[in-house]
């Protein structure tokens, strides 16, 4: 599966609760040094590009941090076994 198969795409919880579009993948090196989807980066409604500034954690200019508090409001990252890519609603 490719990541652009994944982004932009309308993703639901375990219980098909809506949980927004995914709009970055979050990966971790594994035992063997290769990169894994651990977690799925989910904003609420689509926005655009994101510029990075929407984690947890990153420090940006002010400027840019209202306007992504304002554009992005609500993402947050859900790990990728939280995610029921089954059944996808778009």
């Amino acid at each position: 599966m490719l990541a652009s198969d994944l982004l932009g795409r309308t993703v639901r919880d375990r219980a098909g609760r809506p949980l927004g579009r995914v709009a970055d993948l979050l990966t971790e090196a594994d035992e063997h040094g290769r990169q894994r989807v651990v977690r799925v980066l989910v904003t609420p409604r689509w926005r655009g590009r994101l510029l990075g500034f929407e984690r947890p954690g990153i420090q940006r200019p002010w400027v840019l941090e209202r306007l992504s508090r304002v554009l992005h409001h609500g993402t947050r990252e859900v790990p990728w076994e939280d995610i029921d890519w089954v059944n996808p609603q778009e």
